[in-house]
């Protein structure tokens, strides 16, 4: 059962289970994900005309000297002239997010640290960041299909208890827990 378009209401044997539908469905992205550019690499969509990105020099250098990171996680770039640079790929799963406007939110990510992320790490972040924008929000209207296939996905992850920023996917509430507040002895 979906509520306020936000949540998922399941019974387990431990008691009522309330899953926020966003964090879990981001950590079966980010898990995804994370199997496909280890192994295999992301599904990309070629743009039939690559975007140009005006940024400042800062900014090219620092998706520039990311390009090798980018290019695994399906956005390929080029210097295009001056501080610009051409987005000629990026996640086909993100075909609802404006390449230029991805690639803003991955530069300032990466200058917002203030010194060089490991090439990990920012793998890693960057997953983050597709896993969330990529995932259902809070307030989308699930089909009962849909909440029943993300129910089922949450069994196939490492840690289904966490999103990849670390908030809870679930609360459980004992049978206990709610014998007590509803005061049954």
């Amino acid at each position: 059962m979906q509520l306020q378009n936000r949540y998922l209401i399941t019974e387990s044997e431990q008691g009522i289970v309330i899953i926020d539908q966003h964090a879990l469905h981001e950590r079966v992205l980010y898990e995804q994900l994370r199997g496909k550019v280890l192994s295999e690499g992301m599904e990309t969509q070629r743009l039939l005309v690559p975007e140009p990105v005006h940024l400042s020099a800062a900014e090219a250098a620092a998706a520039l000297d990311a390009r090798e990171t980018l290019a695994r996680l399906g956005i390929q770039i080029e210097p295009f002239g001056g501080d610009t640079v051409l987005v000629s790929s990026y996640p086909a799963m993100l075909a609802n997010v404006s390449p230029g406007e991805l690639l803003r939110q991955i530069i300032d990510s990466l200058l917002s640290s203030g010194q060089a992320p490991e090439r990990r790490d920012l793998l890693d972040e960057l997953l983050h960041m597709i896993a969330c924008k990529a995932a259902i929000k809070a307030g989308d209207r699930l089909s009962a299909e849909e909440v029943l296939a993300l129910l089922q996905q949450r069994h196939l992850c490492q840690d289904s208890h966490h999103c990849p920023h670390g908030r809870p996917t679930a609360l459980v509430f004992t049978r206990d827990e709610l014998d007590r507040r509803f005061g049954r002895t």
